[in-house]
């Protein structure tokens, strides 16, 4: 099955909002740990509920859905939007993920870290021009998986 007819199967099988965009969330921490790109740098992808430093951020999904430490420690702050492919990314969409992600956690150790890098992964590839320009230049940097 092609990544566009699991997308179409989740649209139509999903039962509210959230359960597509869990469904999508756990469809990316599979993909992020299998795929060839990241599975070499990757070790352990959870889901925003399963991470141990989640309480050091709030607690509650304030714009990371998943979490992944590479293989050399680092921590990575990821945000997965399961939008029709026509929608477009606003700048409300990205703050609260770029709030959050710029905050420090104890990790599983109780060290006091911060995230390496950003990624959001969406399934559209419009970005209006206030959102594209509010992740430039952002530390830790972020990066753009799109369709």
């Amino acid at each position: 099955m092609q990544f566009n007819q699991v997308l179409d199967k989740y649209r139509k099988i999903s039962f509210s909002q959230r359960d597509k965009g869990e469904r999508f969330e756990r469809l990316m921490q599979a993909y992020l740990l299998t795929d060839p790109k990241y599975s070499l740098v990757i070790e352990k992808v959870w889901l925003w509920n399963e991470f141990h430093g989640r309480e050091d951020l709030g607690g509650q999904d304030t714009g990371i859905d998943l979490v992944a430490r590479t293989t050399g420690g680092e921590y990575w702050a990821i945000q997965c939007k399961c939008y029709q492919e026509t929608a477009v990314i606003d700048k409300a969409a990205v703050d609260s993920f770029l709030s959050t992600s710029s905050r420090k956690f104890r990790d599983d150790k109780g060290k006091q870290v911060a995230f390496t890098q950003r990624l959001w992964i969406s399934t559209t590839n419009h970005w209006g021009p206030n959102a594209s320009e509010t992740i430039k230049n952002q530390h830790p940097p972020v990066i753009r998986i799109n369709l």
